[in-house]
């Protein structure tokens, strides 16, 4: 079996280090990663694809590997994604969103109209539902008073489904071991932005094919409120609901994840 040619380097867009992971050959699908997560979500996607595709993901400001701004917003977050797509040819072919990453995909794609041809939102929405914005607002005074020590568990609880906790323990105890081992400063300056964050007018996607992709059990992006979303986003953008998933579908079904996204891929092309 072929090898996937993967490589990690920092890269200072808009002035800060980014922590860059790449991996395959090919078309370009660039990865923006959610709250609590990091270029590490899109591992598994990007081998899955490395035979056809390569795929870009970054740690945000603040997560995995990169410092955190001294002045956190989702506009300085949107310009970093401009600049990463900016510096690549040919154009992107797809921006993919997961949660938060959704929020800044938008907002990357309203400063860059032809940034991309396709975009995926998974599970994501253009603001926090009111129960999301109150479980992260409450989450960063914890860690504000407590630290992230011992939180762990519970936002693995929070973002996995149940059948994911009893039947993949390891997936749910490496989730929580690598929340507790971010930067609580990082963390809490993305999930305070989060929690306040309000939507804008979504911008012009007519000549971008959408897609959303969410699971069953998601929290903070049930079916339900994403099929709302979709209305935002042009006719016929498509809707899959990943069965025995909740808010991390490509870490809890990653084989069902990675086919979805190849054949939006291949029909892109």
């Amino acid at each position: 079996m072929q090898s996937i040619r993967h490589r990690g380097y920092e890269k200072v867009l808009c002035g800060t280090p980014i922590h860059v992971e790449e991996r395959g050959e090919g078309p370009i699908v660039l990865c923006l990663h959610g709250l609590g997560g990091g270029a590490h979500f899109f591992a598994v996607l990007g081998s899955a694809l490395g035979d056809r595709y390569r795929t870009i993901a970054l740690d945000f400001p603040g997560a995995g590997f990169s410092p955190p701004l001294a002045r956190f917003s989702f506009d300085t977050l949107a310009d970093i994604v401009v600049q990463v797509a900016a510096g690549e040819r040919p154009p992107i072919l797809c921006l993919i969103g997961h949660s938060m990453g959704t929020i800044i995909a938008l907002e990357a794609l309203r400063r860059s109209p032809g940034l991309t041809h396709g975009f995926i939102a998974v599970g994501g929405l253009s603001d926090p539902l009111p129960g999301a914005r109150s479980r992260i607002a409450m989450r960063v005074e914890e860690i504000r008073q407590n630290g992230m020590a011992g939180l762990g568990d519970a936002v693995a609880a929070a973002n996995l489904c149940r059948d994911t906790i009893e039947y993949s323990p390891g997936l749910a105890a490496l989730l929580s071991r690598l929340f507790e081992s971010q930067s609580p400063d990082g963390y809490m300056a993305t999930a305070a932005a989060l929690a306040s964050w309000t939507a804008r007018q979504p911008p012009s996607l007519n000549t971008v094919r959408c897609l959303a992709v969410t699971g069953e059990h998601d929290l903070y992006a049930p079916p339900g409120a994403v099929r709302e979303f979709v209305k935002m986003l042009p006719a016929g953008t498509g809707i899959e609901v990943m069965p025995r998933a909740a808010h991390l579908p490509f870490l809890e079904q990653p084989a069902s994840f990675s086919r979805i996204v190849r054949s939006f891929l291949e029909d892109l092309q």
